[in-house]
């Protein structure tokens, strides 16, 4: 620490620190031994303000949150700690701490996150507005704070990455960064899948259920074809790496992912193309949409599971499938109190009433929704509603202006993957709910955005 300043403010950071430690060791035992430890840590992260906030992201990235995947015995990070947080929230304010601590040292403001500073304060609002809504409402305080816990990811995170992310070279160290990650995800996925460990799902073991690692594996696929497409040149891990990628995705048997995969990969190869290649592009989309309609009425004798998989996404076996049914079921029932409640929403925790029947009911079902934007408007209200739409649609113009204004084709091929991996997610979205509802990727759609509001500044800066 250089400034004066600063060095005090990490000094009696450090001193309640150890406080904080000894109190622990004389309030729970032996177990608090490995506190000074931890202590220790956080002082050195401290200091490196960068290596902070990409430890949070890698954690919430590469540690499920299972006990049946293969590093599920690190879910503990996510369980609540006898004092209150989890561990990844306190990793999390020491994050946040380590910028603060960064930028006065450097004697520099904070950063906003650019166009999309509104968006998370509109989602703040909304959220302080859905926390009053539950409480008048009936809801407990341990329920409000649960799911104001998940929420809050999502303004926090962007604003870490624009202050530790600020020049082109840190954009592609970020870049690099979340490719290596991806890579490790799925390597960690496949070799899971070769060892029997992890989720069985139609006799099969996959590699991830949870939706972080695929939308992430999802977001290095297109990267790839991006880069690809616009002649940027990768290094040779990157493309040695590919197949890996795309064999989690494919083991993962997520259908919706697989969709928003098709969907992300048709969108970069008309989109990048040459006006010539676009409309060939074009036409090949709309063959191979025919050929695999004609393959879906067509009996196949194949009992491969990951066949079967894809052919449950025949419309015809929607309503053979009972979850697939549920999901029918549930979407009346969120209608029907979106229309009673339109603009206050139920509240954070607040659960919607079966008025029509389910064929099947799961544990906690009536707090959640799988249409992402009806979960904002149910549990926040209309203004939960607009804030979802607020970022959602801030994500995509930025990512389209880093693709259209970046003299960098790199950049230029990670805005067009990014501007099409947020419109898959969208898609993805209307099927399964997870911004906002699963911190770890509440955590990672905050950190694309705030990689996005860097790129977008850097291309958009003048000269």
């Amino acid at each position: 620490m250089r400034a004066p300043g600063p060095s005090r403010v990490a000094v009696a950071s450090a001193g309640a620190g150890l406080a904080l430690v000894a109190l622990a060791a004389v309030r729970y035992g032996s177990g608090a031994l490995v506190l000074p430890l931890a202590a220790a840590a956080a002082l050195a992260l401290l200091q490196r303000a960068r290596v902070t906030v990409g430890l949070v992201v890698a954690l919430m990235v590469i540690c499920e949150g299972r006990s049946d995947d293969l590093l599920g015995f690190a879910r503990g990070i996510y369980e609540p700690l006898p004092i209150g947080p989890t561990p990844m929230e306190c990793l999390l304010a020491l994050a946040v701490l380590a910028v603060l601590i960064d930028r006065l040292r450097a004697e520099r403001p904070a950063r906003l996150a650019g166009p999309l500073t509104l968006p998370l304060m509109l989602v703040v609002l909304a959220a302080a507005a859905g926390a009053v809504t539950g409480a008048f409402s009936g809801i407990g305080g341990k329920d409000l704070v649960f799911a104001a816990r998940q929420l809050a990811w999502l303004p926090i995170v962007p604003l870490l990455v624009v202050n530790v992310v600020e020049t082109e070279r840190q954009v592609r160290g970020a870049l690099a960064f979340g490719v290596a990650i991806a890579l490790v995800k799925a390597a960690l996925g496949v070799i899971g899948v070769a060892a029997g460990v992890g989720i069985v799902v139609e006799g099969a073991t996959i590699t991830y259920y949870e939706p972080t690692a695929n939308w992430l594996v999802l977001l290095a696929i297109l990267g790839v074809v991006a880069a690809l497409q616009l002649r940027a040149r990768l290094p040779i891990w990157v493309l040695a790496g590919s197949p890996l990628l795309v064999l989690s995705l494919v083991l993962s048997f997520r259908r919706s992912f697989w969709i928003g995969a098709a969907l992300g990969v048709l969108l970069v190869v008309l989109l990048g193309s040459r006006p010539l290649g676009r409309r060939l592009a074009f036409v090949a989309a709309l063959l191979l949409a025919v050929a695999v309609w004609m393959l879906s009425l067509q009996p196949l004798q194949a009992e491969d599971p990951i066949v079967e998989r894809a052919r449950s996404l025949e419309p015809s076996k929607i309503e053979r499938n009972a979850q697939d049914r549920y999901r029918i079921d549930e979407l009346q029932n969120v209608a029907t109190e979106i229309r009673q409640h339109p603009i206050s929403g139920l509240g954070l925790g607040g659960q919607w009433t079966a008025t029509h029947p389910l064929g099947v009911d799961h544990e906690n079902g009536r707090s959640y929704t799988h249409v992402v934007a009806l979960w904002w408007w149910l549990k926040l209200g209309i203004l939960g509603l607009l804030a979802y739409l607020a970022v959602m649609g801030t994500c995509l113009a930025m990512g389209w202006q880093v693709w259209r204004r970046s003299a960098d084709p790199l950049l230029s091929a990670a805005g067009l993957a990014l501007l099409c991996g947020f419109l898959a997610l969208a898609v993805v979205e209307t099927v399964g709910s997870f911004t906002g509802l699963d911190p770890r990727f509440t955590a990672l759609v905050g950190a694309m955005g705030g990689l996005l509001a860097v790129m977008r500044r850097l291309a958009m800066r003048p000269g």
